[in-house]
């Protein structure tokens, strides 16, 4: 990765002040958090697509301002990210009185920044980190700056092809949901991908492409993988393809020792990473809990219908065989117990 120019600004909401900060090359360490912040944004794999909502917004014609500045002209690259940060003030300063994001809001470093990556492919990043207060460990004194941790941060990236056209672009966002603001008010952007329409699809692509592939030779393990996926889109307000991955795969203990694992977390990732759908969104359970209806066949006249995904399935559902090779499933149920009087008590 080769930075072919960064401007550096300190946005402060509650002064509404816009302050350009150097970018001296000597000073190593900023050099390297904003690096280090641009390499976490693109290696994010949570991300939403978004389309410019017309080819005549601001936000458009000032990247491409940066896009086309000639001989690498400083002055210029400066002159156009200034702009985009006076920009995202004036947005952030309505959005405060506007009282939509109901929170504080922090002051923060803007970054615009124009990259250049090793197949002569440029990218340009527009970023946005905390910059907050802190107690110095050695003077005791308070001070302000760059958290080295914890980076919170919202990012807009813009690939560039070989006709210096846009030709995608992603928006990266720490929050939980998406922060409106950011996308539709500063960047002028429009929702390529609607949560209903993630959360279905989304939900296809794991029932379809990882779940059931494993059905016939793993039986026990692909009725508690789909119970926890179930869980997960009933429960959580948000998907996230490194979150359900971790939640759901990552640490799974099966029970047959011949389904490989991490070969299924490979093949998840590889899922969401080339499906059209986000890698990030907002869960919609009502427009899957139709699929979360499961009926395991048991004997040519019994089938066991799941109508959800089973609290603590390990305690409700259990196998036993006996010694004459006879196997059995038993259901814990108080009411269920009760219509079966003429039949035997297991002891």
């Amino acid at each position: 990765m080769d930075i072919i120019f960064n401007a550096l600004f300190k946005l402060d909401v509650a002064n509404q002040e816009l302050t350009p900060l150097p970018v001296p090359e000597e000073k190593k360490d900023l050099k390297s958090y904003i690096e280090e912040l641009l390499n976490k944004i693109l290696a994010d794999s949570d991300r939403k697509g978004f389309e410019f909502q017309s080819k005549t917004t601001e936000i458009y014609t000032l990247i491409n301002s940066i896009i086309n500045v000639k001989n690498n002209n400083l002055d210029e690259y400066l002159m156009h990210s200034e702009a985009i940060g006076s920009r995202l003030l004036k947005k952030e300063i309505e959005s405060d009185q506007r009282n939509n994001l109901k929170v504080e809001l922090l002051k923060g470093i803007v970054i615009v920044s124009l990259v250049r990556f090793d197949n002569q492919n440029n990218k340009v990043i527009i970023s946005k980190a905390d910059y907050d207060g802190f107690l110095d460990a050695q003077t005791y004194t308070n001070k302000v700056g760059f958290p080295l941790k914890k980076k919170i941060y919202k990012a807009f990236l813009a690939d560039i092809d070989d006709h210096g056209n846009i030709s995608r672009i992603s928006v990266y966002d720490t929050n939980s949901a998406f922060t409106v603001y950011w996308w539709r008010d500063f960047l002028e952007l429009k929702e390529v991908y609607t949560d209903e329409y993630n959360t279905e699809n989304v939900f296809d692509a794991i029932e379809t492409k990882i779940l059931a592939p494993i059905k016939k030779k793993h039986k026990a393990d692909y009725i508690a993988l789909w119970n926890s996926s179930v869980h997960y889109f009933r429960l959580k307000p948000e998907f996230t393809s490194e979150g359900f991955i971790a939640d759901i795969l990552t640490g799974y203990k099966p029970f047959d020792p011949a389904l490989n694992v991490t070969e299924l977390e490979d093949k998840a990732k590889k899922i969401f990473e080339k499906g059209k759908f986000d890698s990030k969104f907002s869960i919609v359970p009502e427009k899957v809990s139709k699929k979360f209806k499961k009926s395991i066949p048991l004997t040519p006249q019994i089938d066991l219908n799941l109508k959800s995904d089973i609290k603590n399935l390990e305690n409700t559902i259990m196998r036993y065989k006996q010694p004459n090779g006879d196997k059995w499933v038993m259901i814990k149920s108080e009411e269920g117990f009760e219509y079966f009087g003429d039949t035997n008590i297991m002891p």
